[in-house]
């Protein structure tokens, strides 16, 4: 078998993006075919589905969305990786952190973002961007709103693997496993690599509002996997970002004061103090026992192991 790194550059990402072209072409015509003989709902009716829609079209419309990321994401990133190097897991940086302890120090990185890059997105949520923008973020807000009313424990186990699994492999997979890597190759800092796709990253997400704050998370994504050289580590990062919002949600239910500071539009004062300072002092303790990528990582035919101490 030929695998694609022995081709140029340019040829491999023109073939990856037309996997991704193909995957997306695929799976918009599976749903068009599908979803009439399967479901009483179009493609227009989920994609515009608000938290008073009848439960049935939401959970259509969550199934949708998990699909989707499947086939955008996480498919062409493991197929292009199966196509073009023989051990795919090591491309894509799927390997043990150098250390354990990054795990936890992951942790505690996103856990004192969160309440940082909430208050970001709530003082941007000021700013009167026009009345075509707002009614685009509503309905991007009435969509995340119905996906996360999550009746019963059922529901929140389908809520948590298509909202937080699905997108954690699938995205660090494609953003931080293939493209990132397709950056770097042709620069000769991380900096240009780690901007670029966390730009992409915020892009891909259509949120207005919130477009700052996950470019933000994106580059802290993108500088995790740089220090634990483990694409496993920004894993758990985007797991618990995603995943800690959809609990809350769910922990809400039974608990007026979750529920209350779950849907608040604002994040008080003391709990971005206390995130700022655990951020501060879990990025310093990961600094401290980075394990980072290799200069060479991006090689095709890497002459030796995965990282350099």
């Amino acid at each position: 078998m030929k695998y694609l790194r022995s081709y140029p550059w340019g040829m491999q990402l023109f073939l990856f993006l037309m996997m991704i072209v193909a995957m997306i072409g695929f799976c918009s015509t599976m749903l068009l075919m599908l979803l009439p003989k399967f479901t009483t709902y179009s493609l227009t009716q989920l994609t515009g589905i608000t938290e008073l829609s009848p439960v049935s079209m939401i959970q259509t419309s969550l199934t949708v969305q998990g699909i989707s990321s499947l086939f955008i994401f996480l498919i062409p990133a493991w197929l292009f990786a199966y196509l073009a190097h023989p051990n795919p897991p090591e491309y894509l940086g799927l390997r043990k952190p150098g250390r354990n302890i990054q795990f936890l120090l992951v942790i505690g990185i996103m856990a004192g973002a969160i309440p940082l890059l909430q208050a970001l997105e709530s003082l941007i949520s000021l700013i009167n961007f026009g009345p075509k923008i707002k009614a685009s973020q509503a309905a991007n807000d009435h969509i995340m709103n119905a996906y996360m009313n999550v009746p019963d424990f059922v529901s929140f186990i389908k809520v948590l693997v298509i909202l937080a699994v699905v997108p954690a492999l699938g995205e660090e997979l494609f953003f931080r496993g293939v493209m990132m890597r397709f950056v770097k190759k042709r620069t000769r800092t991380m900096v240009i690599p780690v901007l670029f796709t966390a730009a992409v990253f915020s892009y891909a997400h259509t949120n207005i509002y919130g477009f700052l704050s996950i470019f933000i998370a994106g580059i802290m994504l993108a500088v995790i996997y740089y220090l634990t050289h483990s694409l496993w580590c920004g894993i758990l990062g985007h797991f618990f970002f995603n995943g800690s919002q959809v609990i809350l949600s769910y922990l809400g239910k039974s608990n007026a004061t979750i529920k209350a500071f779950a849907e608040s539009s604002t994040v008080p004062v003391y709990f971005v103090l206390a995130g700022a300072v655990v951020f501060g002092i879990s990025f310093y303790l990961l600094w401290k026992n980075k394990t980072p990528l290799a200069d060479n990582w991006t090689d095709d035919f890497p002459p030796e192991g995965p990282f350099e101490d």
